[in-house]
């Protein structure tokens, strides 16, 4: 009759053991049981943190480098209470309570070479991958290499979780480096090990995936190009016409202006300027350029006297059916592509190209040399601040290529260099990169002989800027 009475007071005083148990333990700060077996961990491991080099998520479109959440380096810092010989770093995808089921988080995994394991602790190596949750760092030299202390060390090549949000990491150590740890630690029947063990410091981590951050931005292609009258150094303010131009670029309202045009009269004297067989007559005009063309641009000149009977690229009285004032490529023995001297009452029409620094207006940036068919540095007039010339000394030399054979079509803008009455014209100058607000002077000069018939002389002119993107 008595025994219905000494089994409940049996349970309860069993009951009331087990609460004394797991409040002695607890204030041991030691994790209470796992799988039925007392643990006989002592210390929580301090200052816990693992830093991902890249907190991506694995499997997006970004397949490789930052934002891609492949090869990622986890440098994994703690402080142990005790000397310890081998570490066991298991990656979870619930929580980081020992005794928890643990399944690695979906699509990570971990490294398995040996070079895995960087940083700042000797004699480790990585000696076991193979439960897939965790991987189990050995000291190699036999002895507690690692020192109660701070310890840090890289974990180098893991893939990421392809799954957003939170994700944990459970670490052991222990003072055998002859067991293999790594293992669910909630496996009801473990295959490669036999459960945590008897690990002296532990510790939990909770680390966390994202979306990467993607930027996009477009620059696109640009070419301005401005050919006028009018000198750099005055393209100095807006005008009613142009509110929105600025002082020292193509927006200006001095480039622009009906008065600026870039129409020259070559010739002396007055009421009417004329060419004679005494003088060399010049005129000039400018052009800026400014392209990011990641290989540069070209500048060519087409001359309207291209007669297909008698090509001209001179000055014509007839539109080019005949060229009494020829292109001075091919006087006497001036060649198509090189610069040469023009001499007075010798009928010749040519161009001399240099680089124009104002002393007004905003900075340039890169640079486009002329052509040597037009220009020659030992011959290119006097040195000054705006025309800067190598030598300085000398008449300047002049170039008209009227004869040179085009390049086949096909060919980059940069080596489809023909003459001025071709398609494409004849390249004046180039540069082999971007430039800004880049200036060119373009000085045109004639002279008529004794013979040369009396008429009015013109060429229509056109300068084509074309990048290369």
């Amino acid at each position: 009759m008595n025994s219905p009475q000494f089994t409940i007071n049996f349970r309860a005083v069993k009951r009331v053991l087990y609460v004394m148990l797991a409040t002695l333990l607890s204030a041991a700060s030691l994790p209470l049981l796992e799988g039925g077996q007392a643990l006989a961990a002592t210390n929580q491991m301090q200052s816990r943190s693992i830093q991902m080099s890249d907190s991506a998520i694995s499997g997006t479109s970004i397949t490789s480098g930052i934002g891609s959440g492949t090869d990622v380096t986890y440098e994994v810092s703690f402080t142990t209470a005790d000397t310890t010989d081998s570490i066991v770093i298991n990656f979870c995808d619930l929580d980081p309570i020992i005794g928890d089921d643990c399944a690695l988080p979906a699509g990570m995994t971990l490294p398995t070479a040996v070079s895995a394991v960087t940083g700042h602790m000797g004699n480790w190596t990585l000696s076991n991958t193979t439960d897939g949750t965790g991987i189990e760092l050995t000291d190699t030299a036999g002895t507690n290499s690692a020192a109660a202390g701070a310890q840090v060390f890289d974990l180098e090549h893991i893939t990421n979780t392809t799954a957003v949000g939170s994700f944990y990491a459970r670490m052991y150590a222990y003072t055998s480096n002859t067991n293999d740890y790594s293992c669910p630690h909630a496996q009801t029947t473990p295959t490669n090990c036999s459960g945590p063990g008897t690990y002296i410091d532990y510790g939990g981590i909770a680390l966390s995936t994202t979306h990467s951050i993607t930027i996009t931005a477009r620059v696109q292609e640009t070419l301005t190009f401005c050919v006028t009258k009018a000198d750099p150094n005055n393209w100095n303010n807006t005008t009613p016409n142009n509110p929105t131009g600025s002082a020292g670029d193509c927006s200006a309202g001095e480039v622009g202006a009906t008065a600026n045009l870039p129409a020259l009269t070559l010739g002396h004297g007055s009421p009417t300027a004329v060419l004679d067989a005494n003088n060399i007559d010049t005129g000039s005009i400018w052009t800026q350029l400014s392209t990011n063309a990641t290989h540069g641009a070209v500048i060519n000149l087409r001359n309207s006297n291209a007669a297909a009977v008698t090509p001209c690229g001179g000055l014509s009285a007839d539109a080019g059916a005949t060229c009494a004032i020829p292109p001075i490529g091919g006087v006497g023995s001036c060649t198509a592509t090189a610069a040469c001297a023009m001499t007075a009452g010798t009928a010749a029409f040519g161009l001399f190209v240099n680089r124009y620094n104002p002393t007004t207006g905003v900075g340039t940036i890169g640079t486009i040399t002329p052509t040597a068919a037009y220009y020659n540095s030992g011959h290119c007039g006097t040195d000054s601040t705006n025309n800067p010339c190598p030598s300085g000394n000398g008449t300047t030399w002049y170039g008209m290529d009227a004869s040179t054979t085009p390049a086949n079509s096909g060919n980059t803008p940069a080596t489809n260099v023909g003459n001025v009455t071709s398609t494409f014209g004849s390249t004046v100058a180039a540069s082999t990169g971007p430039v800004f607000h880049f200036d060119n002077r373009y000085e045109f000069a004639a002279t008529a002989a004794l013979t040369t018939p009396a008429g009015i002389y013109t060429a229509n002119l056109n300068l084509v800027a074309t990048g290369t993107f």
